[in-house]
């Protein structure tokens, strides 16, 4: 008897919980707002590019629940190795993506893909500062790990195809890059 009393009880308090937990908007929705950060690594494929620290911030607007724009603001720092200078070469990128997730319970994979300008700042030893900018597009994904309604944790991999850098003492014929980072995400 206790045990179909426990039964009962249960069942109704499920059914009477229900609604409150359905009643929550889905995150995200469409026409919401998120702002993230990331830090990470930048991997270039220059040989004579060394591996960097890299600095991103994100802004998002949802279109759907499924497919959000996004405006990408950032920074990789690298050291120039292998030559016969040296200094460092600093990309700066301003990217506007198209972004795709899978809804996946605190779990959402995602994809990306777009365009930006890309401003290579160049420091050499003997050579005064000078930049360089550059049309590029960008792909890539990763996984958004949710702990609360509104935030995750992000884990992104962006590969930055971009042509060759002119620098005063020599040119990179391989300007494009990988960003691998770890961030932050706040859902609005």
């Amino acid at each position: 008897m206790r045990a179909n009393l426990r039964s009962i009880v249960t069942l109704a308090l499920l059914v009477i919980g229900a609604p409150h937990a359905y009643a929550q908007p889905r995150v995200p929705a469409e026409g919401m707002w998120a702002l993230g950060g990331s830090i990470g690594a930048g991997v270039p494929s220059d040989p004579s590019l060394a591996n960097g620290l890299t600095l991103a911030g994100n802004l998002e607007r949802y279109v759907t629940p499924r497919v959000s724009i996004r405006g990408q603001l950032g920074g990789t720092w690298s050291d120039i190795v292998g030559r016969h200078f040296t200094g460092t070469m600093n990309p700066v990128f301003l990217d506007g993506n198209v972004v795709y997730n899978w809804e996946g319970g605190t779990l959402h994979p995602f994809v990306t893909g777009g365009v930006g300008m890309y401003f290579y700042r160049s420091s050499l030893n003997g050579a005064p500062a000078t930049t360089d900018t550059k049309p590029g597009f960008n792909v890539g994904g990763g996984l958004e790990l949710f702990y609360n309604r509104r935030t995750a944790m992000t884990f992104e991999a962006l590969y930055h195809a971009v042509g060759h850098v002119d620098t005063p003492l020599a040119t990179f014929n391989e300007g494009q890059f990988w960003t691998v980072g770890v961030g932050v995400k706040r859902y609005f």
